[in-house]
């Protein structure tokens, strides 16, 4: 009987476990933040699927170049921004875009979109 006991406890403890697998969460394929005192900032260690560089660098050159120069190389209001993926990671580089600090304009939700800040970050990592 004790032997019925164990065996009937291996199996629900096994059961649930299976159960609690099943309901993991699925991995993130887009930017995830969390809200901060500053606003949005990016979960660490998130992984996100990297937006569209070539689509970026259109974006860029329609909003960005004029304050800071064709191809990120400086030269308007704005830094430069070549090497800025030694100062920002791509998730920081989406939450600053969404949410930045003056001068710069806030540019997201419109007339960027939540696809047009990923293409620009990505474009902006990629100098």
């Amino acid at each position: 009987m004790l032997t019925g006991v164990l065996l009937a406890s291996i199996l629900v403890t096994g059961c649930s476990k299976s159960e609690s697998a099943d309901k993991a969460p699925k991995e993130p394929t887009g930017p995830i933040t969390d809200s901060g005192a500053t606003g949005l900032r990016p979960v660490e260690g998130a992984k996100v699927a990297m937006g569209d560089s070539k689509h970026g660098s259109a974006i860029f050159g329609q909003n960005c170049s004029s304050c800071h120069g064709a191809g990120g190389v400086g030269g308007g209001i704005g830094p430069k921004l070549v090497g800025e993926k030694g100062r920002k990671d791509y998730n920081a580089a989406i939450a600053w875009i969404k949410n930045p600090q003056p001068p710069m304009p806030k540019l997201y939700p419109a007339p960027l979109s939540e696809s047009d800040v990923a293409d620009v970050a990505a474009y902006v990592e990629s100098l």
